[in-house]
């Protein structure tokens, strides 16, 4: 008769127990060291999977709303392989980019790949997200006052979050923005067990008009990719 009452409070407690996992800090890596591992981690894997979205462009802007593709992590011959989507002139498009160090192809409605300039379409270069010294993991070390955030959960993964700030130095020089703010907001996801980044999100005034946020997400560490000069 006593079984019950029992057996009915398990579906709270476990309910209690997950809620408690994911929204506090508990014993959270501090965040430099968190930061650190972060940074290192990246670099160390070569490769990563990329996908990146912003929140808004401003209307009569050129550049890119959403990227998708992979990337390998290296300093002097960084590589990007994917899918780019922006507005040019108003009009939507998407488009497939091979970007090799400096140098960028672009397959629009054929299988042909021609130079271009990521300039033109108001866009960065996304092979520089992935040069070491100067890309994503300059990023993670040039941020200033982390703390500790939240615990999130994405799908089973359970992910510490830590804050702080960047400056307008690091935005202009990856995204080639950044014209509105001196300092923006980043907020980082890190997998505690692996140490790896999972989640960058970075928000301020990218523009004169607007505030936007720029999400950027990463996984596939390590995974083996290979990316060629296109024929042309």
């Amino acid at each position: 008769m006593r079984r019950r009452p029992l057996l009915a409070a398990v579906p709270l407690v476990l309910t209690l127990g997950l809620a408690a996992g994911c929204s506090g800090s508990g014993d959270a890596t501090p965040p430099k060291q968190a930061l650190e591992t972060a940074r290192t981690t990246f670099v160390d894997a070569g490769t990563v999977g990329f996908d990146l979205k912003q929140s808004a462009l401003p209307k009569g802007r050129n550049g890119v709303s959403a990227a998708q593709g992979s990337g390998v992590i290296d300093k002097t011959t960084p590589k990007f392989q994917g899918q780019v989507t922006g507005v040019i002139d108003g009009n939507s498009a998407g488009v497939e980019i091979i970007a090799i160090d400096t140098k960028t192809w672009m397959s629009f409605f054929t299988k042909d790949f021609n130079p271009v300039d990521m300039k033109d379409l108001g866009a960065p270069n996304p092979a520089e997200f992935f040069r070491t010294g100067s890309g994503v993991d300059q990023v993670i070390a040039h941020t200033t006052d982390p703390v500790v955030g939240e615990r999130t959960r994405s799908g089973d993964t359970v992910l510490q979050e830590y804050t702080g700030k960047l400056p307008k130095a690091d935005i202009t020089r990856l995204f080639g923005l950044g014209e509105g703010g001196d300092t923006f907001d980043v907020t980082y996801a890190i997998e505690p067990e692996s140490g790896e980044l999972r989640t960058v999100k970075i928000s301020g005034d990218f523009y004169k008009e607007a505030p936007t946020t720029f999400t950027l997400k990463l996984k596939d560490y390590g995974k083996s990719v290979t990316i060629d000069k296109p024929a042309t």
